[in-house]
């Protein structure tokens, strides 16, 4: 059976585009130069003049001139030595759960693919679908496009996950009110840390409390 999971907010607390970001800008400080235009569009974004999709590729910017080896490398390792050990015990103990019984776990984020896929890959997941962006010449460009269906929040998700062959699963994990397309090609839907705005909008769902967030 599929089971699809979420990774941000579900598999561990916070953002990892943010954790990654910082992780590059501390070893490579003048980068810091590359976010100067993310600020004005942060507050546009804010007043929705701008897209959530061309935010992130404004974002993205920091990483400007690396090759695709090289940011693949860059995720493997922060993986392997910040996301493995943030992982909620709670949630990894069932992910466990379904790879014992034989589930087909997806693992399917917003996150870029560059730390997405190699953790998936250390967690054993049988697929995993992440925000793809296009290099040039084998390097990533200034704002960086995102092919489409474009970042993969909300309905995209669902979409690649057809193009996949999976318009159905059985269990969706997630933290987040973005995924509701997701959930509803689940059978049964499992909250991490839910909003009260989530819980409302899914009353049946069934709810996992981290002890980190008790």
């Amino acid at each position: 059976m599929k089971v699809v999971f979420d990774m941000d907010g579900t598999l561990f607390a916070g953002d990892s585009q943010l954790r990654f970001a910082r992780r590059i800008l501390r070893r490579h400080p003048w980068r810091w130069l590359l976010m100067l235009p993310f600020i004005p569009a942060l507050i546009a974004w804010g007043l929705r003049l701008i897209s959530t999709e061309l935010l992130k590729r404004i974002f993205l910017s920091y990483a400007w001139g690396f090759s695709r080896v090289q940011l693949e490398e860059m995720g493997r390792v922060f993986a392997e030595e910040e996301l493995l050990p943030a992982l909620y015990p709670e949630v990894r103990e069932r992910w466990e759960i379904h790879r014992a019984v034989g589930d087909e776990i997806v693992l399917c984020s917003a996150s870029p693919e560059w730390w997405t896929r190699p953790l998936g890959e250390a967690l054993g997941a049988a697929l995993v679908i992440a925000t793809p962006v296009e290099f040039v010449d084998g390097k990533l460009p200034l704002m960086p496009v995102i092919p489409s269906p474009g970042n993969n929040r909300g309905e995209a998700k669902v979409s690649r996950l057809s193009s996949a062959g999976i318009d159905r699963a059985r269990v969706g994990y997630t933290d987040s009110e973005a995924d509701l397309p997701l959930l509803g090609i689940c059978e049964h839907a499992v909250l991490v840390n839910p909003s009260q705005k989530l819980l409302h909008l899914l009353p049946g769902a069934e709810v996992i409390r981290t002890k980190s967030e008790v």
